[in-house]
């Protein structure tokens, strides 16, 4: 049948094909409006959708605003960064303290005297010699020195003891020139607990703590502290762990860094001795950025509305004017930022923290108040914003957010309902765009049929003139011969 319908109008010499091509387009004026209007309810399906997720920007800003945690974080002043660096987290207590670092950790050092070569003998005899050291009140560790064990040798000894408790051992040179090479221990932590002490030496060799402070007892120790001929001065020696002043208590940690167990939430990490002072404030500029972001959200919202509704510059409406939900929206909003509460103190509302409303319908904030409110009034400030228990206050950011909670509700919202009944009308559409299409093929399928028996009978007519013509033809050519 396809084959016929391409060649209608071949028998007749009609353009059949072209008459129901015709017929058709006019058929479908109507079908073409209806898709017009399906893509126009499309659109608002979507732009409901947009509207919709604006409100939701706006509530996601309220519920933050409704919570204590964006009340409870700080910010920190530090006037000495070169001495210290002082991190706060939210939560810790606002106030001022001094603070001296009198010293910092350090690590336990000791040194051998010097000799000549690294490979001086510590040990010249003929059996093994100890050398016993140990880290804190870790238990001693004792290595056996082995008989000609060299400098160097026993700086091996002691990096490659798997008992070691921490402790580096390395050849330097000083560059003296009679004895320039020393063994230098050093512990790997800082701090009292990471002191070296050595208890026993092998022959030949000698070590001293650096930063040894000298003293008669010091003297008295070094001279009968031999141990198979070696000397260990162990004497009194210059503390190791930091010394911390705040607020005029003096605090001794092994570490310099880290230190958070002198002011609560507040990490100390010490860089050079001196003073300091810090100061430990209510966190107040994120609660201004998320004011400012608020009503950059209402704006947001409120300028989409504008952008859907009303007329053109052609004074045809625009997509959603006709819709009566979004043309009272805005005045519910602006009932809504509105809202007082009654909070005891001078910020009852949003126009207490400058909240103007433009000649465009949309919104600003006086940054000159919300500045003041934000720095000197933040306490009656977080009262209207989130509430008191105690005085059993709800706050504002709660009401604006239990409000969108139910204008954004995806069942009983305000734009879910709009949505929904401009979703079914384009069910509806759909449905009859559908059924007008199944139709009119119907109908054309018949037509091109008919058309096309059309066209073959009067295919047959034509030729069944052409026989009778040939035939009249044919007898008045017999006659005339005649």
């Amino acid at each position: 049948m396809l084959g016929n319908i391409n060649v209608l109008g071949l028998g007749s010499g009609l353009e059949l094909r072209n008459i129901l091509d015709q017929l058709r387009e006019a058929d479908e004026a109507p079908l073409k409006k209806l898709e017009t209007q399906k893509e126009t309810l499309k659109e608002q399906v979507n732009q409901f959708t947009e509207l919709n997720g604006d409100l939701l920007d706006i509530k996601s800003i309220a519920l933050s605003l409704s919570l204590e945690s964006s009340y409870i974080g700080r910010s920190i002043n530090n006037s000495n960064e070169s001495a210290l660096n002082a991190n706060v987290s939210a939560g810790a207590e606002a106030g001022r303290h001094n603070i001296r670092v009198l010293r910092l950790a350090q690590k336990s050092v000791w040194e051998s005297d010097g000799v000549k070569s690294t490979d001086y003998v510590i040990n010249p005899g003929n059996k093994p010699a100890k050398f016993s050291y140990q880290i804190g009140d870790k238990g001693a560790v004792t290595l056996e020195v082995p008989p000609k064990t060299t400098l160097s040798s026993l700086a091996g000894l002691i990096n490659n003891d798997p008992k070691n408790p921490g402790v580096t051992a390395k050849i330097i040179n000083t560059g003296d020139k009679k004895a320039p090479y020393k063994l230098v221990l050093t512990s790997k932590g800082t701090g009292e607990e990471n002191r070296i002490s050595i208890n026993s030496l092998p022959k030949h060799i000698k070590f001293s703590p650096v930063g040894q402070e000298a003293s008669v007892d010091n003297v008295s120790k070094q001279s009968n502290s031999h141990h198979d001929s070696g000397e260990a001065d162990n004497g009194a020696q210059q503390g190791l762990d930091a010394e911390i002043e705040v607020d005029g208590i003096i605090y001794k940690r092994a570490n310099n860094e880290n230190i958070n167990d002198i002011l609560s939430g507040v990490t100390l990490n010490l860089y050079d001795t001196g003073n300091a002072t810090i100061n430990i404030r209510p966190d107040t500029d994120k609660i201004k950025d998320k004011m400012l972001e608020l009503i950059d959200k209402i704006n947001t919202f409120i300028g989409h509305i504008q952008e859907q509704t009303g007329y053109d510059e052609d004074n045809n409406p625009k997509l959603l004017t006709d819709n009566g939900t979004l043309r009272t929206l805005p005045s519910q909003l602006l009932t809504v930022l509105g809202k007082e509460i009654d909070t005891g103190g001078s910020i009852k509302s949003l126009y207490d923290l400058g909240l103007e409303m433009k000649r465009d319908g949309t919104f600003k904030i006086d940054e000159t108040k919300l500045n003041d409110a934000v720095k000197n009034n933040f306490e009656e400030l977080k009262i209207f914003l989130y509430g008191d228990d105690d005085k059993d206050i709800d706050g504002f950011a709660s009401y604006l957010n239990d409000t969108l909670r139910e204008w954004t509700h995806p069942s009983r919202g305000l734009l879910a309902i709009e949505q929904k009944n401009v979703s079914q009308k384009l069910d509806r559409l759909e449905g009859q765009i559908e059924s007008t299409k199944a139709r009119l093929d119907k109908k054309y399928e018949i037509l091109s049929r008919q058309f096309a028996e059309l066209d073959s009978f009067m295919s047959n007519m034509q030729s069944t003139s052409d026989y009778l013509t040939t035939q009249f033809d044919s007898l008045l050519n017999a006659q005339q011969k005649k």
